[in-house]
């Protein structure tokens, strides 16, 4: 008995010894293509994965309305940021963000709360590529003295670390 425990230690040892076997994979440097663009010419254009660094910017960015900050966005917002409102309206310029901010904030108390984010990037024909975040609010503002909810879809677009252009959509919360 003392022989067959002794032999189990020793095969036990010499195996848990041995180097680990590594395994060849397939994956290479390819991008993973995740989804496609039409341009105006109705060339279908690459979306890859996208740079999750610009996440943080988006976050502080919805800080800085939440704070109130309007400095902080425009340091954020690209000198001709373009902005597409849900209900059609289109802001230019950073300068016109600010304002149009302003006053909101002065008549009103919106509130956002991201859910979700997804980076991606656009390859252009001519080798260029445009940077892509689409996240997911909650919109939260009183109307009338009554509190209002609001999904909220924006895709960013960022150049050179700033938000170049903004389109929103908007889903009223379901009711119950």
């Amino acid at each position: 008995m003392k022989k067959i425990l002794l032999i189990s230690v020793i095969s036990i040892a010499l195996t848990s010894c041995q180097p680990p076997i590594e395994k060849e994979t397939n994956q290479s440097n390819q991008k993973t293509i995740i989804g496609y663009e039409f341009n105006e010419k109705g060339e279908k254009l690459n979306i890859v994965a996208g740079d999750v660094g610009v996440t943080k910017i988006w976050l502080d960015y919805i800080q800085a309305h939440n704070d109130r900050n309007l400095d902080k966005i425009a340091e954020i917002d690209a000198v001709d940021i373009e902005v597409y409102r849900p209900d059609g309206a289109v802001g230019k310029g950073r300068d016109t963000h600010k304002q149009v901010l302003g006053d909101w904030f002065k008549s009103s108390n919106p509130n956002w709360k991201v859910i979700w984010m997804v980076t991606n990037t656009v390859e252009q024909k001519d080798g260029k590529t445009q940077n892509w975040l689409t996240t997911g609010n909650e919109f939260t503002d009183m109307v009338d003295g009554k509190e209002t909810m609001i999904h909220s879809i924006a895709d960013v677009n960022f150049v050179d670390g700033k938000i170049k252009r903004i389109n929103i959509y908007n889903r009223a919360k379901e009711q119950e």
